[in-house]
């Protein structure tokens, strides 16, 4: 590293203030809908209409939420030397929507109603609790990406286009990361022997939650 951009960077860490980044948890109310999808409609919606199961008992679905706002923290270099940029994020992850869908043709306070009801309320749970209990996972994982660094850049669109990229590919990985850890929790509930257990609870002919 040359001299003049060791004393760049040392102006810029002067110039600029050291912010914060925030985390912070988006779990909406569970939706119920009882009373819209028959067997045939919730295959489609899980994607399971050439499964062999006879029909499909309830389904719970959740719409990923991460949001974020990348505040560049700009400083303009004396003498028209650059421009200086110490970029901190506001992120809000988890669900835009918690939904559990009930199949209409399975009596209502019937055992299989409530057997599969208790079964997709598992299902907003761990939804729930992953968020919870990965949340300061996360903060570290913003806090080390938005580490107070600083960067020197020749004007202040290109700074802007940076840490606004930057803020962009960072929330994208934590989205792909989070869903993809949530959505194997959620498979490992569903599993022939749950499936089993709710048939041989309620002697029900082939009920699948999902």
């Amino acid at each position: 590293m040359h001299a003049d951009e060791l004393t760049a960077e040392s102006a810029c860490d002067a110039l600029t203030a050291r912010l914060a980044n925030t985390l912070k948890a988006s779990i909406p109310d569970v939706g119920i809908d009882e009373y819209r999808n028959n067997s045939e409609d919730l295959a489609v919606i899980s994607e399971l209409h050439s499964d062999s199961h006879s029909y499909i008992g309830g389904i719970t679905t959740a719409s990923p939420l991460v949001e974020y706002e990348v505040e560049p923290n700009l400083a303009l270099l004396p003498g028209k030397q650059g421009v200086c940029a110490r970029p901190s994020i506001s992120v809000v992850m988890g669900y835009s929507a918690i939904s559990v869908l009930m199949n209409i043709e399975i009596p209502r306070n019937s055992c299989l109603y409530n057997s599969v009801f208790a079964h997709e309320m598992h299902h907003v749970d761990i939804y729930r609790h992953y968020i919870n209990r990965n949340l300061d996972t996360f903060k570290s994982s913003v806090d080390a990406k938005f580490n107070g660094k600083s960067y020197l850049f020749n004007s202040i669109f290109e700074a802007k286009q940076y840490t606004e990229i930057l803020g962009q590919v960072f929330a994208q990985h934590l989205k792909e990361k989070f869903m993809s850890e949530v959505n194997a929790e959620q498979k490992a509930l569903d599993t022939q022997t749950e499936y089993a257990r709710i048939q041989l609870e309620c002697s029900s002919p082939r009920a699948h939650p999902f």
